[in-house]
């Protein structure tokens, strides 16, 4: 009301001082013409290109959040895993760091999503890896209050993967005297997590390797891929 009220007053100002008023008519009309290119213009333009950038934005956040997984669990949990997993050798082969680049990022995942783990929970690994999950179990809770998270469906889901195997190896008791059945319950599980792991782990790598190649350097050497005891 105020916006209309003030341009009221500056057309009544106008024909006061020039008294023209059909040149104000005129001209009026000729910018309520273009109004409906202005309204074109910044719902499918510049909304568009604030959209693009609070994207951006938002992506810029989840992968600090990943980062800090990473950082904090996720590298000593896939670790750990990864001892799980039989042919670890011809995984590493298949997954090479030095080649990990925004390029291939999704031929490396299709490749890790194709390869066909040999995941076997050995009894007397089971309580390293418990205990390395119980550890980490708060911390992994906490980055789920973050609501960006909400828009990153295959790390939230990697996530609870993990969470589920920590719940199973709290409520089975003695993990060395585990029967036949809950091991391979237990196989599965970790065959559910350590693939969906290493997944955001590649895009966690290629993150790196774009924007901060002093981490990547850092973050390849943890990495079960290039340690050389699995690479003899």
């Amino acid at each position: 009301m105020i916006l209309t009220l003030s341009s009221a007053a500056i057309y009544t100002i106008q024909n006061l001082i020039f008294h023209h008023p059909q040149d104000t008519f005129f001209y009026m009309f000729q910018d309520v013409a273009f109004v409906p290119v202005q309204v074109a213009i910044v719902t499918f333009i510049i909304n568009r290109l604030l959209n693009v950038m609070e994207q951006q934005k938002k992506n810029k956040k989840i992968n600090v959040i990943i980062s800090t997984f990473f950082t904090e669990a996720g590298m000593s949990i896939m670790n750990a895993m990864s001892e799980f997993n039989r042919n670890q050798a011809d995984l590493n082969k298949l997954i090479k760091v030095n080649d990990l680049k925004k390029t291939n990022e999704k031929m490396v995942k299709g490749a890790v999503a194709s390869f066909k783990f040999d995941i076997y929970a050995e009894p007397e690994r089971l309580e390293e890896l418990g205990a390395l999950l119980a550890e980490k179990k708060s911390f992994m809770l906490s980055l789920l209050e973050n609501s960006n998270l909400l828009e990153h469906d295959s790390f939230t889901d990697m996530i609870w993967a993990v969470f589920h195997v920590s719940d199973e190896l709290q409520n089975r008791g003695e993990l060395r005297k585990l029967p036949q059945s809950d091991i391979s319950h237990l196989s599965n599980d970790i065959l559910r997590a350590y693939p969906a792991l290493i997944q955001e782990w590649v895009g966690y790598m290629a993150y790196l390797r774009d924007d901060y190649p002093f981490l990547y350097e850092a973050a390849k050497k943890r990495s079960p891929f290039c340690m050389p005891q699995q690479q003899q």
